[in-house]
């Protein structure tokens, strides 16, 4: 399902230093003034890491973390550009603005139970038919809806995301509108928690994501080519549907 959900960080980190010909560290932080820092290694720095020997260290305004997929392209092509890419520049200019103006906050209490559909339920009922064995020793993960707001995305959209840190799963609030059916929100909730239960690894510079075992895991769901199918059909719908804040009339079956 890799056009379902918006590579992780790591993932993203890798993107640029393959744009940027440059090994690339991405930090990230709050800073209101200086929302994107690009600069040399320190020798401290080179002295933990010395792969960035030449490389960037870039630090971004911790909402970078959950951007669309074009927020990400256009810091791409200013990081390599410059002002001549003037579009990008100007997008993610506006974009800043925004963040500056309404800067997404940490969440302070999870919000499971949304308009539609009850995340609460739909988790728990995920981890007893799929996941029971795996998180049995484990801590299960805490789950929410994100802010509504309107996306930026025109291409991609991420419909979940598993921050490892605070062992919380983020499920998109487009997803939350009776058009939605709730086996498609189950199999997005499946693979958020599969990331708890199948943790990241490191391929010599690379962070591996969606290894070989995550893929089998994820295919073997039942309901993996049906929501396959309902994704192609439909992720245009949903795009628009998050970009314009309007619910999608009748359903998306």
């Amino acid at each position: 399902m890799p056009d379902l959900f918006t590579p992780p960080i790591e993932e993203r980190r890798d993107s640029l230093a393959l744009i940027l010909g440059l090994p690339v560290k991405l930090r990230f932080g709050r800073s209101g003034t200086q929302p994107v820092v690009a600069r040399s290694p320190t020798k401290a720095e080179l002295k933990r890491e010395p792969h960035l020997k030449g490389g960037r260290v870039i630090i971004l305004h911790k909402s970078f973390e959950d951007a669309d997929t074009e927020v990400w392209e256009d810091l791409a092509s200013w990081l390599r550009n410059g002002r001549r890419s003037r579009a990008a520049c100007q997008r993610l200019d506006a974009w800043i603005d925004r963040l500056r103006v309404d800067p997404v906050p940490l969440p302070s209490k999870t919000r499971a139970i949304g308009d539609q559909h009850r995340l609460d339920e739909i988790s728990e009922r995920v981890i007893n038919e799929h996941l029971a064995l795996e998180l049995v020793d484990q801590k299960t993960p805490a789950i929410t809806w994100t802010p509504k707001k309107r996306s930026t995305a025109r291409r991609g959209l991420r419909l979940g995301s598993y921050d490892a840190s605070r062992e919380l799963v983020r499920i998109h609030s487009v997803l939350d509108q009776a058009a939605v059916p709730e086996w498609v929100v189950a199999f997005v909730v499946f693979h958020e928690f599969l990331h708890a239960v199948i943790p990241s690894r490191r391929v010599g510079r690379r962070l591996i994501h969606h290894g070989a075992e995550f893929r089998k895991r994820e295919a073997a769901h039942p309901d993996f080519l049906r929501v396959t199918r309902w994704e192609k059909a439909h992720i245009s719908r949903l795009i628009r549907s998050a970009r314009t804040g309007k619910l999608i009339r009748g359903s998306l079956s």
